[in-house]
């Protein structure tokens, strides 16, 4: 009997979580307008009428518009949107390209200097000119790494539902 009931309060447990945890993805319960200031300088998605979705910061709110910094600008352009033409926001997270050409980067630099140490074993000393094929490869494969990283990045995401008209 206690495993029976054991059993049937897991089950309920398990039950409870993932509906809260639904409900918590999808927004369940999404804000007014008025609380759109709790989400002051985080990064959103919003989706307005006839329009595409605007990734970016959200910088301001008032009773009557919102204005967000666009993301992936190389200038900074920002955008406001009336509110009766917002249908819908989410917060977001925005690509991260530059944390991962740095990362690139930083492993192609690694691996050019060992490419550079194995050249330099692999002269044993003979012609003396290979000690600075080191620094030369570490620049290089940073160069080739860091351009890579630049073209692997993500692209924007919508996560959670905050506002819906």
């Amino acid at each position: 009997m206690t495993k029976k009931i054991f059993a049937l309060f897991l089950t309920t447990s398990i039950l409870f979580a993932s509906v809260s945890a639904l409900a918590a993805q999808t927004g369940g319960g999404t804000g007014s307008w008025d609380t759109l200031n709790t989400y002051l300088n985080k990064e959103i998605a919003v989706k307005a009428e006839n329009r595409k979705t605007v990734f970016g910061i959200l910088t301001s709110v008032n009773a009557d518009a919102i204005t967000v910094r666009a993301a992936g600008k190389s200038n900074v352009a920002e955008v406001t949107l009336r509110r009766e033409d917002v249908e819908k926001m989410w917060l977001a997270e925005l690509n991260a390209s530059s944390r991962k050409t740095l990362i690139g980067a930083g492993i192609g630099a690694g691996i050019g200097a060992g490419i550079g140490l194995i050249a330099l074993k692999g002269s044993s000393g003979q012609g003396g000119g290979y000690g600075a094929a080191v620094p030369l490869y570490a620049v290089v494969g940073a160069i080739a790494g860091g351009v890579t990283g630049f073209f692997m990045r993500d692209k924007n995401k919508k996560e959670r539902l905050v506002y819906q008209k």
